[in-house]
């Protein structure tokens, strides 16, 4: 489909105004007298599902609207970006270039036979080549090779990424309908998804406090018998690293939140733990194998091995540890990736 074919795609591509909520009832949560519960993002779609979703459709309509019909990014051989880029461009009309880490002769993983089953074009590179994909230099390489492109970058990390994830805070607030968590908590890689909620909180703040119903923060946009109560303020949010030396993820969500900061506005209390990440991106141990398992017989809530795995197993502990006084209310964030189990053993 050429550039522009598609008069209607940013109806198409609308972000999703809500999403199921799971209840979590254990008894360790009982014991401590903290609510969990969980916005399942992996059921929004049977394929572009989860924060990849918000990451990329504004991405996708900004490509449109530059006239490009061609998109390139990057990842790694079980990338669930370059599963979800490959199923948006087959879906949505857009040819799609997946520059691939690691040009060491393996068969294609399940992802990639995926991508290239949706029509992406796969381009391996090694490891050393691989980090320079900021580079503008390698940038100019790669149109040279495959003509002219929007270049989304690893992940969906750039401007259009963090708006798109400002938007689930409305998410949030449409799908619990009558109260806000005290807390929110995602797993993170970047810091996209976070950056984006907290800036998208503290804006739906800012327009609550600048309606006329000054009294109902948050709930303006819903019907008044489901209009949240009055609250003194916001969720804060809690990110999960999930790899090593994760501490860079604070500075660069400090650094996208001075970016986005309007006037008036104000954001939430944030933190990024790094010490849940069980040894580091993608790895996946007996330990946590063996709690994964036995959640997802207790509750059927499946979970994927690099992100909501060592979010949940992280919830865990802190509720244990006391870290939460009696009456928490407690929101989870299901990112998707489910894809990446079909390589891993539970």
């Amino acid at each position: 489909m050429p550039a522009g074919g598609n008069p209607n795609l940013s109806a198409e591509l609308a972000i999703p105004g809500s999403a199921p909520v799971s209840d979590i009832a254990d008894e360790i949560f009982i014991e401590k007298n903290v609510s969990v519960q969980m916005l399942r993002l992996d059921q929004i779609d049977p394929v572009l599902s989860g924060n990849k979703a918000f990451k990329l459709i504004p991405n996708l309509v900004a490509a449109r609207a530059s006239g490009f019909d061609t998109v390139l990014s990057f990842g790694g051989a079980y990338s669930n970006h370059i599963h979800a880029l490959a199923e948006a461009g087959k879906r949505f009309g857009f040819k799609t270039i997946g520059v691939i880490r690691g040009d060491d002769g393996q068969a294609d993983s399940h992802t990639l036979q995926f991508a290239a089953s949706r029509g992406m074009r796969l381009f391996r590179i090694s490891r050393q080549e691989y980090r320079r994909r900021a580079d503008a230099q390698f940038i100019d390489q790669l149109r040279d090779a495959f003509g002219d492109f929007y270049l989304v970058p690893e992940g969906g990390a750039n401007e259009s990424g963090i708006r798109g994830c400002m938007q689930l805070a409305s998410v949030i607030n449409n799908s619990l309908h009558t109260y806000l968590p005290d807390e929110i908590m995602l797993a993170c890689g970047t810091g996209t998804t976070m950056a984006g909620l907290v800036a998208g909180l503290g804006e739906l703040r800012h327009k609550s406090e600048m309606s006329s119903d000054t009294s109902l923060p948050f709930a303006t946009s819903l019907p008044s018998a489901t209009r949240l109560p009055s609250v003194t303020r916001l969720p804060s949010v809690r990110g999960i690293a999930v790899l090593k030396q994760g501490g860079f993820i604070r500075a660069e969500v400090t650094r996208c939140l001075q970016s986005l900061r309007a006037p008036g506005s104000e954001f939430p209390d944030w933190a990024v733990e790094t010490e849940h990440h069980y040894g580091g991106y993608a790895r996946f141990p007996e330990a946590l194998a063996i709690f994964v398992r036995e959640f997802e017989i207790r509750h059927g809530i499946l979970l994927d091995p690099v992100y909501t795995a060592k979010l949940m197993a992280a919830l865990y502990q802190r509720v244990a540890a006391g870290l939460y006084p009696p009456g928490t209310r407690l929101l989870l964030l299901h990112t998707g990736g489910l894809q990446g189990r079909m390589t891993t053993q539970y």
